[in-house]
């Protein structure tokens, strides 16, 4: 099955002239001019005067429209046979953790498109850093995708505030059969503009709509911020549980004591379900300069891609048959990966229903001196099962605080997306 596309092309785009992601690329180094070479401390050298050309407020921007943003850029599968290796996984199919690698750096030329400073002359490198601040939904479609045939990806500036921006896109494969594209992976990220040396945040240009499909999409945009404050200021860490939320718990709770010893120490697991304690997975890096993004920091899309790979591993041994990812959600960039960090993932299954398994993966930085562990990155990942999957079982109270959040995930994925009708 794939999806209805639903990404508009704005009134007024470019025409169809495609590039390839490593084109994509190029012109990104030559727009961001930072260094193509790693030095320690020197990467981002050269860039201060680049403070002088930033605005003081939206009116010294020109307002820009969503087709001056569009984009799209081909994976070119079919004819590159070293590329269609690095792409492939074992059974046949497309690593989804490339993917999220591309989108992510997609994401991020989409918005450089979008500003425009008056004060800066063609060539000059752009006085702005983007990264990404979280992604926000990401769904996929239960039909695998082709190793074998060219990918495309296309997306354009959806929703601006004052310096962050929504970046909405598609990931289309061409039906060699049939000659025609077939929409597979709908995403939306939120971005954020940052100063020349990415230590503060920076101004870009206001965004108009200008036909009715234009319109409803900036309106989902100011929808999706909405829902997002709303999900922070009702989150677990700063609120208890609703009622209905507490019942599941201590229905669980009650599933799982041992009547017969008629204590509430002695705890019993029930017919096909894990303890939660026993459903995690874990690994750590090394930090290299390999992974680095062009302002010296260890690159996000990197890190959805080994925690998108360590969620599918701990998926596949806990529903003991090969998953599918269905839906990316909620992933929350906290703070900058230094190269040279020690980084520490850790993958737990927080939440099941049917053939759905809810995954949770943090990352953090640990540091050896001290032992202290700095968390940077948390992933929600809802993958699904060939069968229906184990019922997953937390025993203390922390646990019942990460099902009843991996619960909320779900119930969200349900409410917005076509994941749980796949």
């Amino acid at each position: 099955m794939t999806f209805k596309r639903q990404l508009i092309i704005p009134a007024g785009a470019r025409g169809t002239e495609m590039k390839t992601m490593s084109d994509l690329l190029e012109d990104f180094a030559k727009n961001v001019g930072a260094s193509n070479s790693y030095a320690m401390g020197s990467q981002l050298k050269g860039r201060e005067h680049l403070f002088q050309y930033l605005p003081a407020s939206q009116n010294e921007l020109p307002t820009r429209r969503m087709a001056d943003s569009y984009n799209v850029a081909v994976i070119p599968l079919a004819s590159d046979l070293s590329l269609r290796e690095k792409y492939m996984t074992f059974h046949n199919s497309v690593r989804i953790g490339r993917l999220l690698e591309d989108l992510d750096i997609f994401a991020v030329c989409v918005c450089y498109q979008h500003i425009q400073n008056p004060k800066q002359v063609e060539g000059m490198p752009s006085s702005y850093s983007i990264v990404t601040a979280l992604v926000d939904q990401i769904d996929i479609s239960e039909a695998p995708l082709r190793h074998d045939a060219d990918i495309r990806l296309r997306g354009h500036v959806t929703w601006v505030g004052r310096s962050s921006m929504e970046a909405t896109m598609e990931v289309d494969q061409k039906d060699p059969e049939r000659n025609e594209w077939q929409t597979f992976t709908k995403a939306r990220f939120v971005m954020v503009s940052r100063d020349p040396l990415n230590k503060g945040s920076a101004i870009v240009n206001r965004l108009i709509a200008e036909t009715d499909e234009e319109k409803a999409l900036f309106k989902k945009g100011e929808e999706n911020k909405e829902r997002r404050l709303q999900m922070q200021s009702k989150s677990l860490m700063r609120q208890p549980p609703s009622e209905s939320e507490r019942l599941v718990i201590h229905d669980q709770f009650l599933r799982t004591v041992d009547w017969k010893s008629m204590s509430f120490k002695s705890r019993i697991k029930p017919e096909n379900s894990v303890w939660m304690e026993d459903a995690k997975l874990k690994n750590m890096i090394i930090c290299q300069p390999e992974n680095r993004n062009r302002f010296n920091k260890i690159f996000g899309g990197f890190l959805m891609r080994l925690a998108v790979e360590l969620a599918w591993a701990n998926s596949y041994v806990y529903t003991k048959g090969l998953p599918i990812l269905s839906h990316v959600d909620d992933i929350v960039f906290r703070k900058p990966v230094e190269i040279g960090s020690l980084l520490y993932f850790s993958s737990q299954v927080v939440y099941t229903q049917g053939h759905y398994v809810m995954l949770r993966v943090s990352a953090e930085v640990v540091h050896p001196e001290s032992g202290a562990h700095d968390l940077t990155n948390v992933f929600h990942f809802t993958l699904k099962a060939d069968k229906p999957v184990p019922e997953v079982i937390p025993r203390s109270y922390q646990e019942a605080m990460l099902y009843l959040d991996g619960r909320r995930h779900f119930v969200d994925t349900e409410l917005n997306s076509p994941v749980a009708k796949l």
